[in-house]
C-alpha cells in the first residue's frame, strides 16, 4: 500500500499557512530568549496542526467533516438554479454488444452549439437478481455555458427545455444504434437520500434497517478491475457512476459508487482502492443522485483511450468481463 494513500497532499493554501508561522521561528535562530521559543512552539503547533493526519485526512479536515454532520442534520443540499439535468434510462441493444458507446456520449459534452457541464453514467446492480441491472445517462447544461444560445433559441433562456432537446437528440442517436432507450420523468427517478437520512461519520442510515455508504473511485491503470470488484461487491445494492466533463479536445473523468447493506458499513470490508468518503458521506450521496447538477469529487484528466476501452455494461453482465479485447 503507497504511503500517498495514507499522506495527503498538501495544498498551496495549507503550505502558505505553514510557511507564515514557521519562517518567523527559523529567523529567530538560535533561539536563546523566551520569545524566540515562543515563535519556536508556536511553529510546531501550526505545522502539526495543518499536517496531522488520520487515514489520509488532514486533522482540521476531521474536524470541518465532523461539524458539518452536525450542521447537515435535518437540512437538504440546495440544487443550483442555474443548472438542470435531464435523464435517460438506457437498455442494451438485441445483439451481444451491452457495452455503453462511451466516446459517442463524452461527444454530446458540446454538440449542436450546446455545452454540457457534464454526462453522468450511472447503474445500478441488485444482489439477488444480476439481470435487474438499471442503467441511466444523465445531462446537465448549465445556463452560464450557454447564455448566448440560450438567449438566441428564446428571451426566457429555457434552460429545461434545451437540456430536454439535446437529451432526445442523444436518444435518437443511441436508438439508430439499436438502443433501447426512454426519457424519465424527475418524479419517475429512485432517490438514493431519503427525508428520514441520518448521517454519521461512516454512512448514512436510512429508514430502519438501510445503511448507505459512498466512496470515491480512484482513476487509475486498475480502473476496470476496479469496476469488476464494484459489481461483484456483496451489497444488496450497489450503485456506481462514470462522470465526464470537458470539451471535444480534452475530457475529464471522475467515478464514485455506494453500496446499501443490511448492516453498518465497516462490518464488510469495501473493493480495495475505493476512498471512503468519511465524514462527507451525505454530500457525496446528493451528488450521486441521478438528477443532480453537481460534479463528483476527483475529476482527472482523462488517460488516452480510456473511454474507447473501457466497457459499461447495461444489463447483468459476467463480472470478469470488463474490458473490452
Amino acid at each position: 500500500m503507497s504511503l500517498q494513500r495514507w499522506i495527503p497532499t498538501p495544498g498551496p493554501g495549507r503550505v502558505t499557512l505553514a510557511l507564515l508561522a514557521v519562517i518567523p521561528a527559523v529567523m529567530a535562530y538560535p533561539w536563546r530568549s523566551s520569545r524566540d521559543y515562543w515563535l519556536l512552539g508556536i511553529a510546531a503547533a501550526v505545522v502539526l496542526v495543518l499536517f496531522g493526519c488520520w487515514r489520509a485526512l488532514y486533522f482540521t479536515t476531521l474536524l470541518r467533516r465532523r461539524l458539518a454532520i452536525v450542521s447537515r442534520r435535518g437540512a437538504a443540499a440546495p440544487e443550483s438554479p442555474t443548472a438542470t439535468t435531464a435523464l435517460l434510462r438506457v437498455g442494451a441493444p438485441g445483439g451481444d454488444a451491452d457495452a455503453l458507446p462511451l466516446p459517442l456520449l463524452a461527444g454530446y459534452l458540446d454538440r449542436y452549439g450546446i455545452r454540457a457541464d457534464k454526462i453522468r453514467i450511472t447503474s445500478r446492480d441488485n444482489a439477488s437478481d444480476a439481470s435487474r441491472r438499471e442503467t441511466w445517462i444523465g445531462l446537465t447544461i448549465s445556463a452560464a455555458d450557454n447564455l448566448a444560445a440560450l438567449r438566441a433559441r428564446s428571451a426566457r433562456v429555457p434552460l429545461h427545455e434545451t437540456a430536454q432537446v439535446v437529451a432526445r437528440r442523444l436518444a435518437d442517436h443511441l436508438r439508430e444504434l439499436g438502443w433501447e432507450v426512454t426519457g424519465v420523468a424527475a418524479d419517475d427517478v429512485p432517490r438514493l437520500l431519503t427525508a428520514d437520512a441520518r448521517e454519521s461519520w461512516s454512512g448514512v442510515h436510512r429508514g430502519a434497517s438501510d445503511y448507505l455508504a459512498a466512496y470515491q473511485v480512484p482513476l487509475d491503470g486498475q480502473l476496470a478491475e476496479t469496476l469488476r470488484a464494484i459489481r461483484a461487491h456483496p451489497a444488496r445494492e450497489t450503485c456506481t457512476a462514470l462522470e465526464i466533463a470537458g470539451d471535444a479536445t480534452r475530457n475529464t473523468v471522475a467515478a464514485a459508487c455506494a453500496f446499501l447493506t443490511d448492516t453498518p458499513p465497516g462490518r464488510t470490508a469495501p473493493p480495495a482502492g475505493l476512498i471512503p468518503q468519511r465524514g462527507n458521506h451525505r454530500p457525496a450521496l446528493a451528488a450521486l443522485d441521478l438528477l443532480s447538477t453537481q460534479r463528483l469529487d476527483g475529476h482527472t484528466d482523462a488517460p488516452a483511450g480510456l473511454l474507447a476501452e473501457l466497457d459499461w455494461p447495461t444489463v447483468g453482465a459476467p463480472v470478469t468481463e470488463t474490458a473490452r479485447t
